[in-house]
């Protein structure tokens, strides 16, 4: 049945954003019309966008490996005191990656994951003591991206609001990354944000039992303000105006398919609250599990849509991640054994990802008969068999 419907599969879209119609879309449409190679294939404008990102998150994770190296001594984990502040300019590269490569493909997708990851780095928030706030970063952003999926997936459009993620989300994010690179990861340990804005205009009206749970004795910083207005823009966008319109449409059943992002936001607030150092022993290897799992249980998601077939909410790769948090939560293992775990639990999910998405691509161009990155060269024809 797949073989079937991905030759006749159309992307059916619309972006309602005032910015993407009179500003992104123009550009993008200029640059095809008068930049762009007539031979040059779409699949490698992409490619080269996808460049600008990874190359930001291996400069941020080269000078910035625990994560929160840009602050003080002081306050960080990991830098000694003898040791100079990394460099900012990587956070002005990730700003224009951003923008890059959201002209030349515009996919948050990819946004979300190095994105988020870099956002970490940039706030400065500290892998020992702040594990919440990175946690809300990261997963925000996959979750938003794959709650959008999950509604394509039922209703077989995208339509995407006049204020949304892969517009004003991703030029927001360029933003902070921009202010990073002039002001210091410092200024995101300062608390004017709170003192000037939130403090006296909205925490002030709200109930005492609440602010005494959320804001501590000095306040809020900066940095803690980033993740909780992301927390309350995903809460409206997944509960509000995706969740209970779909729950209503197509039935409570429709939730199963949101198991692989629900594990991602249950599971390292299990494995976090039964071992709180994990995330400070390897805070890449934690990203890099999440965000490997992210992109598995998505990209199945847009394919299984794309071929009309039933989608696996238990996904192969979840399984090992609710093993391990059995066993890190009933400490059935200690720290050691944890962390090898962890590490072989990452080369896993990068050989599956490496050999998944092999297999996909070249099924799919053998398929429709075209190269992935060559719109020039013909295909060439299958042989017949009596």
């Amino acid at each position: 049945r797949a073989a079937s419907e991905l030759p006749v599969f159309k992307y059916r879209g619309q972006d309602k954003s005032l910015i993407y119609k009179h500003i992104l879309s123009p550009l993008a449409q200029h640059l095809v019309d008068h930049h762009t190679p007539t031979w040059a294939a779409p699949n490698a404008i992409t490619l080269f966008g996808l460049c600008w990102m990874v190359t930001s998150y291996v400069l941020v994770w080269y000078f910035y490996p625990n994560m929160d190296e840009g602050i003080a001594s002081d306050k960080s984990s990991s830098s000694s005191s003898s040791s100079p502040l990394p460099p900012l300019w990587p956070f002005a590269f990730t700003a224009t990656a951003m923008l890059i490569y959201q002209t030349l493909d515009s996919c948050d997708a990819i946004n979300s994951i190095f994105g988020s990851a870099v956002w970490v780095s940039a706030l400065g928030l500290s892998p020992a003591t702040d594990q919440w706030q990175i946690l809300a970063l990261v997963v925000a952003p996959m979750a938003a991206f794959y709650v959008t999926t999950w509604e394509e997936y039922y209703t077989h459009h995208l339509i995407l609001p006049i204020f949304n993620g892969p517009t004003e989300g991703l030029l927001m994010g360029a933003t902070l990354f921009a202010c990073t690179s002039v002001l210091g990861v410092e200024y995101w340990h300062g608390y004017e944000w709170y003192n000037n804005v939130f403090g006296p205009y909205v925490f002030a009206y709200l109930p005492g039992s609440i602010t005494s749970v959320i804001v501590p004795a000095d306040g809020l910083r900066n940095c803690d303000m980033v993740p909780i207005i992301t927390m309350l823009g995903l809460g409206q966008e997944v509960f509000l105006t995706k969740g209970l319109p779909m729950v209503h449409k197509f039935g409570i059943g429709c939730l199963r398919e949101l198991f692989p992002m629900i594990s991602l936001v249950v599971a390292p607030i299990l494995i976090g609250s039964a071992d709180a150092t994990i995330l400070e022993r390897h805070p890449r290897v934690c990203l890099h599990v999440i965000a490997g799992i992210f992109v598995e249980a998505v990209t199945q998601l847009m394919l299984d849509h794309m071929t009309s077939r039933p989608y696996r909410a238990v996904r192969p790769c979840i399984v090992p991640l609710w093993a391990y948090t059995a066993l890190v939560w009933f400490g059935l293992i200690g720290p050691q054994m944890a962390d090898e775990l962890l590490i072989s639990y990452q080369m896993f999910l990068v050989a599956h990802l490496y050999m998944k998405f092999s297999v996909i691509i070249h099924e799919i161009c053998d398929l429709l008969q075209i190269w992935c990155f060559d719109i020039v060269t013909p295909y060439p024809k299958k042989n017949k068999q009596a």
